[in-house]
């Protein structure tokens, strides 16, 4: 019986592998976009190509001045995908920066002589995976904003999505730059949660924890500003997961949060193989969102079926970052939820709907 079992186990493996390359590929596009339902998109407020974009100012028309425009957009790109704020002035990174001209793909002029670049994302992942430097994908947290703005000795308000204050513009841009997902509330949410200039001034870390499962971020910054200013100062707490961390500065909350992000979820060093288990696959549907999730994440670069035993889809990953760096980044959006590690002790996830 047990080598019958075996048998049936590597049958039902094989046939998956063979019935996914000949039928599973349309059919995964077809099930993701009916079934949002089934497995909803990462968080991320920009595009895996919309990472490689960047616009930067232009002097003139000359060769020279777009040369020099497309090695300033490289370097707002290096800084956003690295996630590291010196990547622009790192040497190991200066020949990505002195050839950008070789990896544009498009570009145009953009309003107040600017000029929008598009890079070679694929080309320019592989250059940083060849050379040993961190790729912070697209897949990232996003971080509700609380920002309480003050206007009197003891009032003031909540900037909402509706705002449109050079404040918040200042801080839009810098989270553009970085690659930072943000969520503002709206100020149908600001009533909603009961949130107003009190409560964000004097409110407790874990009642910002609660408005922001509720609201479901992964990451919340509350700030307290003394201005609406776009140069004013903010007092920043930034909460996520089990980390609260206070900064002062007017951009420097949404600095730090990319930091601190990148510093968990960016990932360097060559393809590992790494083999996962997920429990709760029940159907076809289920199979075809996990399988077109996990070819969608940046540091995946190829996803492959070992085994399906009842609901237990064993997975082969080509992966960047080894072990830990993989559960972080699947763990991110809540839709793998891990469990305790099976008697091979490979990683498991539970399936969540």
């Amino acid at each position: 019986m047990a080598v019958e079992a075996v048998v049936f186990y590597n049958t039902m493996a094989q046939y998956l592998r063979r019935f996914s390359k000949r039928y599973l590929r349309p059919a995964t596009l077809l099930w993701a976009c009916a079934a949002g339902l089934c497995f909803g998109e990462v968080a991320f407020s920009l595009t895996r190509a919309e990472m490689y974009q960047a616009t930067t100012a232009v002097s003139d028309r000359s060769e020279a001045a777009q040369s020099a425009a497309f090695q300033n957009a490289m370097r707002t790109v290096l800084i956003r995908v690295t996630g590291r704020r010196s990547a622009d002035e790192d040497p190991g990174l200066g020949p990505l920066i002195s050839n950008a001209r070789r990896y544009v793909q498009q570009y145009r002029a953009a309003p107040d002589s600017k000029l929008w670049v598009a890079f070679d994302g694929p080309a320019i992942e592989r250059w940083l995976t060849q050379n040993g430097q961190p790729l912070w994908g697209h897949e990232r947290p996003t971080t509700l904003v609380l920002l309480a703005v003050q206007t009197g000795a003891q009032s003031g308000s909540v900037v909402a999505t509706e705002d449109s204050s050079e404040l918040k513009a200042a801080i839009a841009d810098a989270a553009l730059a970085r690659g930072l997902p943000l969520v503002w509330p709206s100020g149908a949410e600001l009533q909603k949660y009961h949130i107003d200039f009190a409560a964000v001034n004097n409110g407790s870390p874990s009642a910002f924890a609660d408005i922001g499962r509720r609201m479901g971020s992964d990451g919340i910054l509350v700030g307290r500003a003394g201005g609406a200013g776009a140069n004013a100062n903010i007092r920043w707490t930034h909460l996520f997961q089990d980390r609260s961390s206070e900064y002062s500065g007017t951009l420097e909350g949404v600095n730090r949060a990319a930091d601190l992000y990148a510093g968990l979820f960016a990932a360097s060093g060559s393809l590992v193989p790494v083999d996962i288990e997920v429990i709760g696959v029940s159907d076809l549907r289920d199979y075809a969102g996990l399988e077109n999730y996990l070819e969608s994440l940046t540091f995946i670069s190829h996803v492959s079926v070992e085994s399906l035993t009842g609901d237990t889809v064993r997975f082969r990953l080509a992966t960047r970052g080894g072990g830990d760096s993989l559960q972080r980044a699947l763990s991110l959006n809540g839709r793998l939820q891990p469990v305790a590690a099976g008697e091979t002790g490979i990683q498991r996830f539970q399936l969540r709907r």
